[in-house]
């Protein structure tokens, strides 16, 4: 971000944990919405839509735990 005033622009170290946390608790909310939406669906017999929804919602889970671990980093540089 370029502006004229430099108390404006600051470099947080360590800012692109903030972006993969921030995304990690969003999948997560995601994640129990889906999973939720998929477990009342097999109680009213659609039971492709809600295997398609558990699916997804277990895949969501799965990413936003491996973002707030640290584990997988989208924003690392790998060439260097």
């Amino acid at each position: 971000m370029v502006t004229g005033n430099k108390d404006l622009c600051y470099y947080i170290p360590g800012g692109e944990r903030i972006l993969n946390m921030g995304l990690g608790v969003i999948l997560i909310f995601t994640a129990i919405i889906l999973i939720l939406w998929g477990l009342f669906l097999r109680k009213r017999k659609n039971k492709i839509i809600s295997n398609v929804m558990l699916l997804v919602g277990i895949i969501a889970l799965s990413i936003s735990i491996l973002l707030l671990t640290g584990i997988y980093d989208p924003y690392a540089n790998h060439i260097k």
